[in-house]
């Protein structure tokens, strides 16, 4: 009897064996452990704040021109207001009025009477600028402008037009304006500028005009508590896997951090870090444009800005970009401290990337004092005098503020000078050079 069932017994036996296999088969393919993602370390790679594109990207001057004067300013607050005012307007039908403008011409677009004209430190892509004024053309010119100006008519009945002006390809595209109160923003621009300096242009033969102060200017000078940037935020920023960065002393002035792939060095004498990821180097030609939003989206990416920094200088054939320190409108420059943030550009990330890493505690200062500059119709003649070569080389005559660090500790001094733009580079006028020395750089 037994025997009888014995096959049956067995095929029963089988399939639950097969049915268990299936089970734990199943299980397993579908199990999803649970973790507990407070047990997963998370690195905070944000330094500073983000910035959007018309934070960065900016007028450093305003010219207004009348029948009868010329006015200007550097102040930050009055350039936004103006800006914002024009944020409204419909800008539209871009068009290329003049191919080959000549230096005469252009200093004629711009001391015009009833304009104002707006002066950037590096030519602004028209594909940036859309970001930040409303144009409705689907399609802009693939050009750049470093002049912006607003042109109107003393007839009430006629619009405004804009002209877009790049001095280094001397092309000039016009453009209509929409949706604008001619008469109110006339009106209050006249209210706004109505304090300002007088400016003079000077004029000079097959050269753009320089526009320079007429009379001295009181300002002050600043010292201001440093604060150091711990380099291991920009290590856990810029490399990818941070706990695998190895970190090596550079003597006692510097620190090496390196991984299988980049190298960030970090000199503690001028407050100054470069960071290189070798092989993302590129010989290839950038576009304008792209390495802007590029450079800004990096820095955005680890909350970069650590102060008021301005784009200020572009290299499309190198990749470059770089940003300026800027304070209370003006530039900064320093023989012993890093002011400016550079970077350069490879194989769809950023190639070479230095900066300063240190902050400026602004909202109080240590130290503050009033000082008289002379007016930059002094300065202009004072080089003139030294130099008839040197003063025919100049591209700008601005002030800005020299950063030097003080005898105390943790302590920097900004102290306002004039300087002078030849070939990309400013110079100080150092007080050596006002008190009659040799005429020299620094």
């Amino acid at each position: 009897m037994g025997l009888k069932y014995i096959e049956q017994v067995k095929s029963v036996i089988l399939l639950l064996l097969i049915l268990l296999s299936l089970t734990l088969t199943f299980t397993i393919w579908t199990y999803s452990p649970s973790y507990n993602l407070n047990d997963t370390p998370v690195v905070d790679i944000a330094i500073a704040e983000k910035k959007r594109m018309e934070d960065v990207v900016k007028p450093n001057r305003l010219l207004f021109s009348q029948e009868d004067s010329l006015n200007g300013s550097e102040d930050t607050q009055m350039i936004d207001d103006i800006l914002n005012s024009m944020k409204s307007w419909e800008i539209h039908a871009v068009q290329l009025v003049n191919n080959q403008a000549s230096d005469q011409q252009i200093n004629e677009y711009t001391k015009a009477p009833n304009r104002m004209t707006f002066f950037f430190p590096a030519e602004v892509p028209f594909k940036i600028y859309d970001s930040i004024l409303n144009f409705s053309d689907y399609s802009l010119p693939n050009a750049s402008f470093d002049r912006l100006i607003v042109a109107w008519s003393q007839v009430p009945s006629e619009t405004m037009n804009l002209y877009f002006i790049s001095t280094t390809t001397q092309k000039v595209y016009m453009a209509n304006i929409s949706n604008a109160n001619r008469e109110n923003f006339v009106k209050s621009l006249k209210k706004q500028t109505r304090d300002l300096p007088e400016y003079n242009e000077i004029e000079r033969v097959n050269r753009l005009s320089l526009y320079v102060t007429a009379s001295p200017r009181i300002m002050s000078s600043y010292s201001y508590i440093i604060e150091d940037i711990a380099p291991e935020k920009f290590k856990n920023a810029l490399f990818t896997t941070p706990s695998l960065v190895r970190s090596n002393p550079l003597g006692v002035s510097g620190q090496e951090y390196t991984d299988d792939s980049a190298l960030m060095n970090v000199d503690f004498l001028f407050k100054r870090l470069s960071y290189v990821h070798p092989a993302s180097e590129s010989d290839h030609v950038g576009k304008a444009d792209e390495l802007i939003q590029q450079s800004l989206n990096f820095v955005n990416e680890h909350n970069g800005w650590t102060n008021d920094y301005r784009y200020s200088r572009i290299n499309t054939s190198t990749k470059q970009v770089s940003y300026q320190f800027y304070f209370l409108g003006m530039p900064v420059f320093s023989k012993d401290t890093a002011t400016d943030i550079t970077q350069y550009w490879g194989t769809n990330r950023v190639y070479r990337y230095i900066r300063p890493y240190y902050t400026l505690n602004v909202s109080k200062p240590a130290k503050k004092r009033e000082v008289q500059l002379q007016s930059g119709q002094d300065i202009y003649d004072l080089i003139h005098s030294l130099s008839d070569k040197k003063v025919s080389s100049i591209d700008d005559i601005a002030i800005g503020y020299n950063l030097s660090q003080d005898d105390q500790p943790k302590v920097l001094n900004l102290e306002p000078s004039w300087y002078y733009l030849v070939n990309g580079s400013w110079t100080r006028v150092t007080p050596e050079l006002l008190g009659g020395g040799k005429f020299g750089l620094e």
